[in-house]
């Protein structure tokens, strides 16, 4: 997955839910990270398993009622289960 990618679904995910970005990152991630998100917006990059961790919590807590975005595949496997 990429840094867009994830970005994408952090984004869908905080505006569907209600949360800031920051709050979605420490979810979202085993270390708390509450700037992955706010790192990768603004350029700069992040360890790929950090991101596929994210990846996989996204797909094992997606909101109901928020659609998936468009052109993300969904993981596969789920790194955070």
């Amino acid at each position: 997955m990429t840094a867009a990618e994830i970005l994408l679904l952090a984004r869908t995910y905080a505006e569907g839910t209600g949360l800031a970005l920051s709050s979605v990152s420490v979810r979202a991630t085993a270390n708390r990270n509450d700037r992955l998100f706010d790192r990768l917006a603004a350029g700069r990059g992040a360890n790929i398993l950090t991101i596929e961790r994210a990846a996989g919590w996204f797909r094992a807590n997606w909101p109901e009622g928020v659609p998936w975005p468009e052109g993300v595949p969904r993981p596969t496997t789920c790194a955070a289960e």
